[in-house]
């Protein structure tokens, strides 16, 4: 279960990126960076 899943509802976009950093965090910092990063533009969009 993510930690995310809250957002699954409301805002699938968000949740989607969000997972993707959540999973890649061990295997794939990178990876997980570029998400994490993903999911903030994502949300700053949402709220301007």
């Amino acid at each position: 279960m993510s930690q995310f899943a809250f957002l699954q509802r409301e805002w699938s976009a968000v949740f989607d990126a969000a997972a993707r950093a959540e999973a890649a965090v061990h295997a794939d910092p990178r990876t997980a960076c570029f998400y994490a990063r993903r999911t903030l533009e994502l949300a700053v969009r949402w709220a301007y």
